[in-house]
C-alpha cells in the first residue's frame, strides 16, 4: 500500500493533484490487513480522506492475489455511476501500468432499469407511443442496434415511456423470447459473473439477500461504503408494505374486462364462472378488511397505527385469496400460449406473497418485526397500507452477511461516537473485527468555526424560534448569504422561516415552500441565498467552496418514539432495563449532527461557520459527547466572539 499511496508512489505518479495524505495510506492498509486475515472492518474516514481509492485498492489487490470476487455497495445509484465512470478506470490503469495485474468490473441495476426488446416491439406494434415521443423511441431503436447494454440512465427518456419498455422480470420468459439472445438483462448478469468487481447500491444488496441471494452473483466480500445508511435501508428493503390497490392490481393479471387474459383461457365454461366468483370475493374480502382496517385510526389526523396484537378480522380474506388460487390453478393445463403461461407463474407467486404478508400482519407473526397501519394524510380515498419491518438487523447481518461473506468492511464519515464504534457494531450486529477512526486532512482549525449557542434560549421556550431567526439572520449578514439551515421539524422551519424573511435581504430557497431538488438548484445558483430544509440536506449534498460558508443547526436532532419503529425500539430498550435516551437518541443525534456539520469543510480551501443554536449542546452534560465527536476547531459561545473569530479568519486567509 506504501508503494501505491506514499510519496513518489503510484497515485503520486498518476494523478497531477495528488497529495500524500497518511490518513489515506492507513486506510488502505488497515483494510488490506482485514481482507488477507479473513476478518471484518469498521472505517471511519473523515471528508478529504480519499476513501474511495483507499478501499477500491486494497480490495482489488486482495481480489488479484486470492483470485476473488469483490462486491462494492454504496447508497445511491448515482454513486455507482460515479464508481464507475470514474474511480475504477483510473483504478484500473494503474494496475495495469504499475501492478502488471488487470480486473473485470461491472455495474448492478434492479431487473426494471434494463430494457425489454419484447415489450419495446409489441408497444410499437400496439401504437403504444404517442407522436411527441418519436424521437426517444427512436434513440431506445438505435441503442438496441449498437448491440450494446444499456439502461435506462443511458436512454434517457420519459418515465412514462420507459414503464412501456422495462424489462418486468414477472412476465420475462427468456428461455421461449424470440429476442432471448439479445436481452440486454442477460447481457448483464454474463457481466457480472465474469466481473472480478460488482458494484451495486445498498437497496439491490438488501434486496437480493430478501430473494435468497438469487439475483446477484455470489462475492466472496462486500464493502459498505457510506455505510451509515445500511440500517434504515436493509430494515425498508427486508421488509413489506401492501394494500387494496396492490391487491386489486394483483387480481387484474388474472383477469381484466376486454381481454382474454388467464381466466378467459380456461376452456371450461364452468370453471371461468367457478374462477370469477372465487375473483370476486376476494375483491368483496378485501373491501371489507381494509374497510375494517381503517376504523383502527383513532382519528382523521393519525397517520400511523402500530399493530401489537393479533387482528381478529383477516381470515376471511387469507381464505378468499387461497381458493381463488386453488381454483385457479384447475385451469392451467388450459393455457396453451406461451405468454398466458409465463404470466401465470410471476401473478400467482405475487398473490401468494402477498397472502403471506397478509397472515404475518394480522397475526404479528414473526417476533422481531414491527407492524404498523399507515395512511396518507393527503389520501382522499382513504387508503391503508400495511407495514411491517425488521425491527433490528443485527440478527440478519450475522447471518447472511458475516457468515456469508470472508470479510465485510464498513466505511464512512460518520459511524462513531467519540471514536466508540459501539453503537454501531450493536445496531449492525459487527462481530470478528475491529474498526479504526481516521481524522480528515483538512485543517479544521484554521478552516472553520464553530459557534454553540450558549446564549440563545432552550428550544422548548416560547423565546426560542424568534431568537433563533436573530442568529441566523445575524450568521447569513456575517456570512453575505451562502447559508445551509438544517431542521428537525418543518414546524420550526415554517415559523423561523416567516421571521426570517422580515430580518435579511437574501433570498430564501425552503424545502416548505417547495420540492428539496427545487429549491437546491435554485440556491446553488443564486450567489447570495440561504437554503432551508429538513431531513434530505442533513446528508448525502455536496456543495463545495462558495456554495456554502455557513451550515446552521437549529436544534440536535434527537429522535423521538412519533413513528411505530422508534416506539418498538423505545419499548424494547426499557424491557431491557436501558435508557432509550442514552442507548439510541443520544448517538443517533450525534451521528446525524456529524453529518449536517459535514456539509461545511468539502475541500482544502473551504472556509465557514458551523452554528448550533441548541443551547443544550452547552448547557446539559450529555452536550460534550457531541461537541467531542466534531471536528476539533475554534468554539465561540456567543454572536459578537462569532463575528470577531470570523473576520480574523478571513484576514489571516486573504494574507
Amino acid at each position: 500500500m506504501k508503494d501505491i499511496f506514499g510519496p513518489g508512489g503510484h497515485l503520486d505518479t498518476q494523478l497531477t493533484e495528488y497529495e500524500y495524505r497518511e490518513s489515506q495510506l492507513l486506510m488502505a492498509s488497515f483494510i488490506h490487513e482485514r481482507l488477507f486475515h479473513l476478518e471484518n472492518g469498521i472505517v471511519e474516514a473523515g471528508t478529504g480522506t480519499g476513501k474511495t481509492m483507499a478501499y477500491l485498492i486494497p480490495a482489488l489487490r486482495y481480489a488479484a492475489e486470492a483470485d476473488k470476487k469483490i462486491a462494492i455497495t454504496t447508497e445511491t445509484r448515482a454513486l455507482q455511476k460515479q464508481l464507475v465512470e470514474k474511480d475504477i478506470p483510473l483504478v484500473q490503469k494503474i494496475f495495469r501500468e504499475h501492478l502488471c495485474a488487470d480486473f473485470k468490473y461491472a455495474i448492478c441495476f434492479g431487473s426494471s432499469n434494463y430494457p425489454c426488446r419484447k415489450r419495446f416491439e409489441r408497444a410499437i406494434k400496439k401504437g403504444e407511443f404517442e407522436r411527441g415521443d418519436l424521437d426517444q423511441v427512436n434513440r431506445v431503436a438505435e441503442l438496441f442496434r449498437k448491440k450494446k447494454i444499456f439502461t435506462v440512465f443511458d436512454a434517457d427518456v420519459h418515465p412514462r415511456i420507459w414503464d412501456e419498455i422495462n424489462r418486468d422480470p414477472e412476465v420475462c420468459d427468456q428461455q421461449r423470447c424470440v429476442f432471448a439472445s439479445q436481452c440486454q438483462f442477460q447481457a448483464a448478469r454474463r457481466e457480472w459473473a465474469q466481473a472480478d468487481l460488482l458494484v451495486m447500491n445498498h437497496y439491490l444488496f438488501f434486496s437480493n439477500i430478501g430473494s435468497a441471494k438469487s439475483y446477484l452473483p455470489v462475492s466472496d466480500v462486500v464493502i459498505f461504503d457510506e455505510a451509515h445508511s445500511v440500517e434504515q435501508i436493509a430494515s425498508k428493503q427486508l421488509g413489506f408494505s401492501i394494500d387494496y390497490e396492490v391487491l386489486v392490481n394483483l387480481l387484474q393479471r388474472f383477469f381484466q374486462r376486454g381481454r382474454r387474459g388467464i381466466i378467459n383461457s380456461f376452456t371450461s365454461h364452468d370453471l371461468r364462472q367457478e374462477a370469477m366468483h372465487e375473483l370476486e370475493m376476494v375483491v368483496k374480502k378485501g373491501q371489507i378488511f381494509f374497510e375494517k382496517a381503517k376504523s383502527l385510526f383513532i382519528n382523521e389526523r393519525e397517520t400511523t397505527r402500530r399493530i401489537i396484537t393479533s387482528l381478529d378480522f383477516g381470515d376471511e380474506l387469507y381464505t378468499a385469496i387461497q381458493k381463488f388460487l386453488l381454483t385457479v390453478a384447475k385451469g392451467e393445463g388450459d393455457l396453451d400460449e406461451d405468454e398466458l403461461r409465463v404470466e401465470y407463474e410471476p401473478a400467482k407467486n405475487r398473490l401468494t406473497a402477498f397472502a403471506d404478508s397478509l397472515r404475518s400482519f394480522t397475526g404479528v407473526m414473526i417476533p422481531d418485526f414491527v407492524y404498523w397501519l399507515e395512511r396518507s394524510s393527503s389520501d382522499l380515498l382513504g387508503n391503508v397500507m400495511l407495514v411491517g419491518r425488521p425491527l433490528n438487523i443485527d440478527m440478519i447481518m450475522k447471518q447472511e452477511v458475516y457468515s456469508f461473506y470472508e470479510s465485510s468492511v464498513f466505511v464512512s464519515a460518520t459511524l462513531s461516537v467519540k471514536n466508540d464504534f459501539s453503537f454501531f457494531s450493536a445496531t449492525t450486529g459487527f462481530e470478528n473485527g475491529s474498526g479504526i477512526v481516521l481524522d480528515s486532512p483538512f485543517n479544521y482549525r484554521e478552516q472553520m468555526l464553530m459557534y454553540l449557542g450558549a446564549d440563545l434560549p432552550s428550544p422548548e421556550n416560547d423565546r426560542f424560534p424568534a431568537e433563533a431567526a436573530k442568529a441566523c439572520a445575524h450568521i447569513i449578514n456575517i456570512l453575505s448569504g451562502r447559508c445551509l439551515i438544517l431542521f428537525t421539524s418543518y414546524a420550526m422551519l415554517r415559523t423561523v422561516r416567516s421571521m426570517l424573511e422580515k430580518l435579511v435581504a437574501c433570498t430564501i430557497y425552503s424545502q416548505d415552500t417547495m420540492s428539496a431538488s427545487k429549491a437546491l438548484n435554485l440556491y446553488i445558483n443564486d450567489t447570495h441565498s440561504v437554503l432551508m430544509g429538513t431531513h434530505s440536506y442533513w446528508q448525502g449534498i455536496d456543495l463545495p467552496g462558495d456554495l456554502v460558508r455557513g451550515v446552521i443547526i437549529m436544534r440536535l436532532p434527537f429522535a423521538v418514539p412519533d413513528t411505530p419503529v422508534m416506539e418498538a425500539k423505545f419499548e424494547r430498550l426499557k424491557d431491557q432495563g436501558k435508557n432509550p435516551f442514552v442507548y439510541l437518541q443520544i448517538p443517533e443525534a450525534v451521528l446525524k449532527t456529524k453529518q449536517g456539520a459535514g456539509r461545511l469543510i468539502r475541500r482544502g480551501t473551504d472556509r465557514g461557520i458551523v452554528a448550533i443554536l441548541d443551547s443544550r449542546v452547552k448547557t446539559k452534560s450529555y452536550g460534550q459527547i457531541f461537541t467531542d465527536s466534531l471536528p476539533v476547531c475554534e468554539k465561540v459561545s456567543s454572536l459578537k466572539d462569532l463575528t470577531a473569530k470570523y473576520k480574523k479568519m478571513i484576514d489571516v486567509r486573504e494574507n
